[in-house]
């Protein structure tokens, strides 16, 4: 069985997902994202900050896994093939930003590399995590930045001074304007504990330092190193930064110790860099930005919980129509709170979601009823098959144990020996 096969038996539902997220599908007036390397739900938690975000299209081409199994070079080359731009101009073009988590570019050939860097030339901003395959030399993705053109824009340098290290770490904040990061220092950012990896980055002469990364490895004094850095990609170019931790890192996501995650403004922070990175204005109100996130989250969830629920009230016979309509409904009342979050409205659009989840939880007490509806006549049909057998063999048992109708005695007849 091949590696491609393979793959599809165990991540269907997230090549469904990958279908449905290409260059041409995305839309006007929107940070167009492109999420490359380690990028799976699941393994990243770019997937679900950007489905709670109505400003940004994403498109994923996924380059390494660490928790799945079946995929090996074949594969994440036809991932490319299928997912990344065939041009170019299609890059320039289609694309904002691009993100490379754990980003291994052996699946690219040179000319596809050399299109991501005259991409960013041109206005398209990156950020790259550095604490995990691209740690140090002996890292799988770092042989692939080193050897590519890619390495002469990165804001740091790739070194043997480069030294992966699993000890906790906390950040402090050290550029307050723009306050990209600084607006989430009152909220704890500082206080919370990353585990997992990150590397000591040697940051390049003009490179802008947001936050320091501050780590006491055992038995060793406490140290402080760059964490976040970023610099403008010639003079018209976008914005790339580097990170010296990884996003499934705690600190950003419960992805490897989710007993250890604390920081619920992790993709708050990350959508605040790309905002700067685009030129968007930040948020004023950071608590009326999470909640107004976390409601299109939630809609997204119970959204496809609905879904299953009417499919499965439906493979017994339910009349679903009318709660499909519903939906259509409310996905269109949805529809209005992603065109003012767009146009910077939030206020607004969060009376609109506040209406939206309530509308959704009443269609979703109407499913269950439409589901115990077409259970019923499962349950009454069980019922009757069940009474029915047990009286059959009650009536059996009866006629032949009690009554003994069907019973005939057995007769004797007498030997008669005779002798001769």
């Amino acid at each position: 069985m091949s590696g491609w096969v393979r793959a599809c038996q165990v991540l269907g539902p997230f090549l469904l997902i990958l279908s449905s997220f290409s260059p041409v599908a995305l839309g006007e007036g929107q940070i167009r994202v492109l999420a490359i390397g380690q990028v799976l739900p699941g393994e990243s938690p770019v997937p679900f900050w950007f489905d709670s975000d109505p400003l940004v299209e994403y498109v994923l081409v996924p380059t390494d896994v660490d928790r799945y199994g079946g995929f090996g070079m074949t594969s994440f080359r036809r991932f490319v093939r299928i997912y990344f731009p065939r041009t170019r101009d299609e890059l320039v073009e289609g694309f904002d930003f691009s993100v490379f988590p754990d980003g291994n570019l052996d699946p690219f050939v040179p000319s596809q590399i050399a299109d991501i860097k005259y991409a960013m030339e041109r206005g398209m901003g990156g950020l790259v995590t550095m604490g995990g395959d691209l740690s140090s030399p002996s890292g799988s993705a770092y042989a692939g930045w080193a050897n590519s053109v890619l390495r002469e824009v990165l804001p740091v340098e790739l070194n043997d001074k480069m030294k992966q290290d699993g000890s906790l770490f906390s950040i402090r904040v050290v550029k307050d304007e723009p306050p990209v990061l600084s607006m989430f220092v009152p909220l704890g950012i500082e206080d919370f504990k990353g585990a997992s990896a990150f590397t000591l980055l040697t940051t390049r002469i003009g490179a802008t330092v947001w936050g320091h990364l501050k780590s006491a490895p055992k038995g060793l004094t406490p140290t402080e190193s760059d964490w976040l850095v970023s610099w403008r990609v010639g003079s018209t170019g976008g914005v790339f930064w580097a990170l010296a931790d990884d996003l499934d890192s705690s600190w950003w996501s419960p992805i490897i110790h989710p007993l250890q995650f604390e920081n619920l403004y992790a993709g708050d922070v990350f959508i605040n860099i790309l905002l700067h990175s685009v030129g968007a204005p930040l948020p004023e109100d950071v608590f009326e930005l999470h909640d107004l996130r976390s409601l299109y989250s939630e809609y997204n969830v119970k959204r496809s919980l609905l879904i299953g629920l009417l499919e499965f009230a439906d493979g017994f016979g339910a009349n679903t129509r009318d709660a499909y309509a519903q939906m259509a409904e409310i996905d269109e009342l949805r529809g209005g709170s992603l065109e003012e979050y767009r146009s910077y409205n939030y206020a607004i659009a969060r009376e609109i979601m506040d209406s939206t989840i309530s509308e959704l939880a009443d269609l979703e007490g109407e499913a269950m009823d439409l589901k115990d509806r077409a259970l019923m006549w499962v349950y009454v049909t069980q019922w009757v098959v069940v009474t029915g057998t047990s009286l059959a063999c009650g009536f059996a048992v009866w006629t032949l144990m009690i009554r003994r109708r069907l019973y005939r005695e057995v007769g004797t007849s007498r030997l008669v020996l005779r002798s001769g």
